[in-house]
């Protein structure tokens, strides 16, 4: 493409997400001071259609990018977008917290993205099957309830609140989560329930009562059932493109579905920062929008994802800048969870 048609495109490109509205070769020729006259650029914006590159969305309208158009712009034309230190600042005070779990690190990148992007935005926490088993401790809630918490190397945590035993204290069940942790710190969650139903495996075989809690709670639905935060969802109503309510019941709907997101995100699992355009997609619910996400670690292993679903007009390259940071500082605050 030559610099001419790449100087047009990334005009209409940015004035679309700017202003929502179809682009006419009147209005570059007079906003863009382009040096040459609309009838060449109306020639040219022919060209880039016939290309793939934009479309008309009426026949009396100007044109708008097509998802050919828009992954053009990102790869090749948009300029990074600085964040500035102001923002940068609010970033990394977020991570400061004292609050050291992982779930709370998740809950809240979450809410700072969406609010900083003004798109909803999802956070997929790590895995809690792929977890490796830290500790084991009760947290007492009255004299016949206790709080079990399982830690994984990681810092992820997850609770339930179990019955204790008559026979046992709060002060025995630590003695013995104590012991359990000894035995079983570096397994995987997902062996843990393998690991503790072998007797062969087990110096705890015979307590029956703090193997029925583990177990109960390992058998139990939960833990990767709520691996997906979402925050701001209703923000994809301020976008002129969501005013059909069935593209709106669409999203909503795709906001709901673990499994989908886990299905797109094992379609395109690249590390560091990418946008997926439209029809990229492999979810057809949100064919209608853009998603940029961004990978985060724990440690030197990639273990989940941030990510930001608008229209396919989004300011992708404040957006991708936006996760980026905040991947890094996530990233950073959880190698100290």
């Amino acid at each position: 493409m030559d610099t001419r048609k790449r100087t047009i495109l990334q005009a209409v490109t940015e004035d679309y997400i700017s202003s929502a509205e179809p682009v006419g070769s009147r209005t570059l020729a007079k906003k863009y001071h382009l040096g040459i006259s609309p009838a060449t650029i109306r020639n040219e914006m022919a060209d880039l259609e016939d290309w793939g590159f934009l479309e008309q969305p009426h026949t009396s309208s100007g044109r708008i990018p097509s998802d050919k158009g828009y992954r053009f712009y990102v790869d090749e034309l948009m300029a990074k977008v600085p964040v500035g230190n102001q923002l940068l600042e609010r970033i990394r005070f977020t991570y400061q917290s004292r609050i050291r779990e992982l779930e709370w690190f998740i809950h809240q990148t979450a809410k700072l993205v969406s609010d900083i992007t003004g798109y909803p935005s999802i956070v997929l926490a790590p895995s809690w099957g792929e977890g490796i088993f830290s500790s084991l401790r009760f947290v007492g809630v009255d004299e016949n309830n206790a709080l079990l918490i399982i830690r994984t190397k990681d810092g992820f945590t997850q609770n339930r609140t179990v019955s204790v035993p008559r026979e046992l204290n709060l002060v025995q069940l630590n003695t013995l989560a104590q012991d359990f942790s000894r035995e079983f710190g570096g397994i995987s969650m997902r062996d843990l329930q393998d690991s503790i139903l072998d007797p062969w495996s087990t110096s705890l075989f015979e307590n029956v009562a703090l193997r029925q809690m583990v177990l109960g709670w390992l058998l139990s639905d939960g833990p990767d059932d709520e691996r997906m935060t979402v925050a701001g969802p209703l923000t994809i109503l301020n976008y002129p493109e969501f005013n059909d309510i069935n593209k709106v019941r669409r999203v909503l709907g795709f906001f709901e579905q673990d499994k989908a997101v886990e299905q797109m995100i094992q379609a395109h699992s690249a590390e560091g920062v990418i946008a997926l355009i439209g029809s990229e997609m492999s979810v057809e619910d949100i064919q209608d929008c853009s998603v940029v996400t961004a990978s985060y670690r724990v440690g030197s292993k990639v273990v989940g994802r941030v990510m930001v679903v608008g229209p396919r007009r989004m300011q992708y390259g404040y957006v991708m800048t936006v996760l980026e940071v905040v991947s890094d500082e996530l990233s950073q605050a959880l190698k100290w969870a």
